[in-house]
């Protein structure tokens, strides 16, 4: 079960232009693209709220009216509030991130719109009860990692690390040692969210094209920001037609297995 403490707001960033991804959705924003019947964003939203999280904010960029009248459809009765970012076509998702300041005034998960994942990504993060926090995985052969490099404070149990991070890239690190793949699902406090913004603020235009998680390694020089590793969560963010048609064989068949098993388990036990 969520720890006592959990947030119950998530900032969801879905503002991008979404151009390798074209060939599968044409011009329709990502979060929109459809697995099984189902959007994105629309059963992240729905994971999230079955989880305890009451009020939404989507942060849209390309396409966003055809974004926000297509969520306001599927998630009626959902607290859902938008706000936009007009520099979408030419800044990263930092910036996206930093358009909410004043907007949001407590902790909140921090989601891609793009990704699709077990509820258990969502379950063992809130389970861990810390703020601050990075989901990471294991490695997913997608051939677009993000990694994060770091330090191993403790194993939870036998499948899970938690940990600070030091460095987090495309690129390898020769100063830290890997500790997993970025998933696209953290915890920011309000005092971590204010440190992003600033830092974004009085380093652009430098910074401008950087995404939330390199501010995050920037950051994590001087404050102590946590991974919290699933070795075995399945997941996948789709970003192009590789990533769409993975997900369609591998990634989503195995998500409804584990989803089928834990159902079973909970009749069983009822």
């Amino acid at each position: 079960m969520p720890s006592i403490y959990q947030p119950k707001t998530a900032v969801i960033l879905a503002a991008g232009l979404g151009l390798r991804l074209r060939s599968v959705i044409g011009e329709v924003p990502k979060g929109l693209l459809e697995i099984q019947g189902s959007g994105l964003l629309e059963r992240s939203i729905q994971l999230l709220s079955s989880y305890g999280i009451t009020k939404f904010f989507v942060v849209t960029g390309f396409q966003h009216q055809m974004l926000e009248s297509r969520l306001q459809e599927q998630l009626r009765g959902t607290h859902l509030s938008f706000v936009h970012n007009q520099q979408y076509a030419s800044s990263g998702s930092m910036e996206s991130l930093a358009t909410m300041k004043g907007q949001v005034q407590e902790d909140f998960l921090l989601l891609e719109s793009d990704l699709i994942y077990e509820r258990r990504a969502l379950e063992l993060l809130l389970e861990a009860g810390q703020p601050d926090t990075v989901l990471t995985s294991g490695q997913t052969n997608s051939k677009d990692e993000v990694w994060i490099y770091g330090e191993p404070r403790s194993g939870k149990g036998e499948s899970l690390e938690l940990g600070r991070i030091r460095y987090i890239n495309k690129q390898p690190s020769s100063e830290f040692a890997l500790r997993g793949e970025l998933v696209g699902i953290s915890w920011l406090s309000t005092d971590l969210f204010a440190a992003m913004c600033d830092y974004h603020a009085a380093n652009k235009p430098r910074t401008l094209q950087y995404h939330y998680e390199e501010n995050i390694s920037d950051l994590s020089a001087e404050r102590e920001i946590s991974y919290l590793k699933i070795p075995d969560l399945v997941w996948a963010e789709i970003d192009m037609e590789s990533h769409y048609r993975r997900v369609l064989n591998e990634v989503y068949p195995r998500i409804q297995a584990r989803e089928n098993t834990e159902i079973s388990a909970e009749l069983a036990y009822s």
